[in-house]
C-alpha cells in the first residue's frame, strides 16, 4: 500500500532525495504535479509528479537562473541573475538565512502553478527576492505551453504596488483564478483577481486581516465555502497555523481561529489537495539548521469539526482514500525559554544548539523512577547528571530529577544538589534559582 511517512526525506523513484520545498500541488493529465523550490546550484523550481501522492517521480527543474526571459507585464524586472554569478559565501547567504548552498542571484520562494484552458498555458506565480536581502518583496510570472517543461520567465513586479511576499494561487469552480499573498511587511494578506489568461493582476480584491501579519497561505473550497489556512510571522521557527471561511473569495472572512497544535506538527501550510471526500493538508517541515533537510507532513482535515488536524505518524493512500496511524511517540525536545535553542548532548557533554530536525543528538526519552524522572539521551544512551556545579552524561547517583513548575517552564531540580538547570552561554550548569542565567525548560514532543 502506498503509505507516506510523514517528517521524514521522500526518496523519488530515481532514488534521489526529493527536494521540492514551499510547494504548490496541480491536479492535471491524471497526475499529481508538484512544485517546489530547489536552491540548489543555479537550480530554483523543481517539478516532480506522482499518481498516488506518495511515489514521486522527478520530472524537471522548470525555473534555474538561467531560463529564458520574455517580458509582458508593465515594468517587470526581468533579472533573475547578475553577470559572472556564483556560489554564495557563507557570509551572503546568512545574510538571507540560506546556508550556502545557492548561487546569487534570484531568490524564489513559493511556486504556485495553474493551468490556464482561454490560453492552453501553465502559469507560475511566485515569491521573489533579489537574492541578496528580503527588500525587494516582489511577486513574479513564468509561463509554459506544458506543465513540466522549461518555463519562460516574464518578470518580477510588485501587484498594484504592493509589496509581495508568500503567496499561493487559487482556482474557482467558473475559471476565475486569484493570486493571494502577504503585503505590507506581512501585515496584511491581499486578494487579486488575475486577468483571463493568468499572466497579470485585473483588480486588487480584498485585504484580509489587516496588521495580524499572516504568511503561507493556502486556500481550497469545498461544499460553496471557501478555506484559507495561514501561519503566523516566526521565520523559520514552526507556530501555531490558523484557519478562516468565507462564502465568496470577495466576502466577509470569518476570525482566525487555531488549527493543530501550538507549532501545527511542526509545520507550516504549502498546499492541501482532496483524497475521495478528504481534504489533506500539506505542510512544509522547516529544518533551520540545514535547509535541505527540510520535509513535507500530510495530514486529513476534518471540516466537520473546524479544520481540526491531527498528528499522524503516517497516512496511507489507495483506490481514492486515506486512512491514518499514529503510533505513540516517546522522544522529546527539550527547549530554553525564549528561544529556539535546544538542550543537546554528544555523548558525554551537555550543551544547546539550534533546532535541527535531522539532528539525534537533540532528543531524549523521560523515564520515571522513585516518583522522580531520568532524562535519557536517545542517541547515546547515557543518562542527564549533574555534580552540583556543571551537567554531563553519564551513569551515576546524580541522574533523579524533580519537576517543578516555573514562570517559564517546567523547572528540573538535581535531586543529588537541589539545583536547577539553568544555561550560561551555550553551557548547561546547575544553579540556585535566583542565579540570572536560571530558568524553565519547555518539553516539546518530536512529532
Amino acid at each position: 500500500m502506498p503509505t507516506y511517512k510523514n517528517g521524514r526525506a521522500v526518496i523519488d523513484t530515481d532514488g534521489n532525495i526529493m527536494h521540492c520545498h514551499g510547494a504548490g500541488l496541480l491536479e492535471y493529465g491524471g497526475f499529481y504535479y508538484l512544485f517546489g523550490e530547489d536552491r540548489r546550484d543555479r537550480r530554483r523550481v523543481s517539478c516532480y509528479r506522482s499518481k498516488d501522492l506518495v511515489n514521486w517521480e522527478f520530472r524537471n527543474i522548470c525555473l534555474t537562473l538561467d531560463s529564458e526571459t520574455k517580458r509582458h507585464y508593465v515594468r517587470t524586472d526581468l533579472r533573475l541573475a547578475p553577470k559572472n554569478s556564483g556560489p554564495m559565501t557563507p557570509e551572503e547567504a546568512a545574510a538571507i538565512s540560506l546556508q550556502p548552498i545557492g548561487h546569487r542571484g534570484a531568490n524564489i520562494e513559493r511556486p504556485k502553478v495553474l493551468y490556464c484552458e482561454a490560453t492552453g498555458k501553465f502559469v507560475m506565480w511566485m515569491h521573489f527576492e533579489n537574492g541578496r536581502d528580503y527588500n525587494a518583496a516582489r511577486c513574479a510570472v513564468a509561463v509554459c505551453d506544458t506543465v513540466d517543461g522549461d518555463y519562460v520567465y516574464m518578470g518580477s513586479f510588485n501587484p498594484v504596488g504592493n509589496m509581495s511576499r508568500d503567496c499561493t494561487l487559487f482556482k474557482d469552480d467558473d475559471g476565475t483564478a486569484y493570486f493571494i499573498s502577504s503585503a505590507r511587511d506581512n501585515a496584511d494578506m491581499i486578494v487579486y483577481r488575475l486577468s483571463e489568461d493568468y499572466l497579470t493582476v485585473a483588480e486588487q480584491v480584498k485585504t484580509l486581516w489587516p496588521g495580524q501579519f499572516r504568511e503561507a497561505p493556502v486556500v481550497f473550497k469545498e461544499k460553496g465555502k471557501y478555506y484559507m489556512l495561514t501561519s503566523q510571522c516566526t521565520g523559520w521557527a514552526p507556530n501555531q497555523g490558523g484557519w478562516a471561511v468565507a462564502g465568496a473569495m470577495d466576502g466577509r472572512w470569518s476570525s482566525i481561529k487555531p488549527f493543530g497544535n501550538e507549532t501545527t506538527f511542526n509545520t507550516q501550510p504549502t498546499a492541501a489537495v482532496k483524497v475521495g471526500g478528504t481534504w489533506v493538508y500539506i505542510g512544509d517541515r522547516w529544518d533551520p539548521s540545514d535547509y535541505l533537510n527540510s520535509t513535507m507532513v500530510y495530514l486529513p482535515i476534518d471540516l466537520e469539526n473546524g479544520c481540526a488536524v491531527d498528528w499522524a505518524d503516517e497516512v496511507t493512500i489507495e483506490d481514492g482514500r486515506i486512512s491514518v496511524s499514529a503510533g505513540d511517540i516517546e522522544d522529546f525536545r527539550i527547549m530554553l525559554p525564549g528561544c529556539s535553542e535546544y538542550l543537546s548532548g554528544d555523548g558525554f557533554n551537555v550543551f544547546t544548539r539550534r533546532l535541527g530536525y535531522a539532528d539525534k543528538n537533540l532528543l531524549w526519552l523521560m523515564e520515571e523512577k522513585d516518583g522522580s524522572v531520568l532524562l535519557r539521551h536517545k542517541e547515546s544512551g547515557k543518562y542527564l547528571s549533574g555534580d552540583g556545579i556543571l551537567t554531563e552524561l553519564k551513569d551515576d547517583d546524580r541522574l533523579l530529577w524533580e519537576l517543578g513548575d516555573g514562570a517559564e517552564g517546567k523547572l528540573l531540580i538535581n535531586r543529588h544538589s537541589g539545583k536547577s538547570m539553568a544555561v550560561f552561554g551555550r553551557r548547561v550548569i546547575l544553579a540556585d534559582s535566583d542565579d540570572k542565567h536560571f530558568g524553565g525548560f519547555t518539553f516539546v514532543k518530536n512529532y
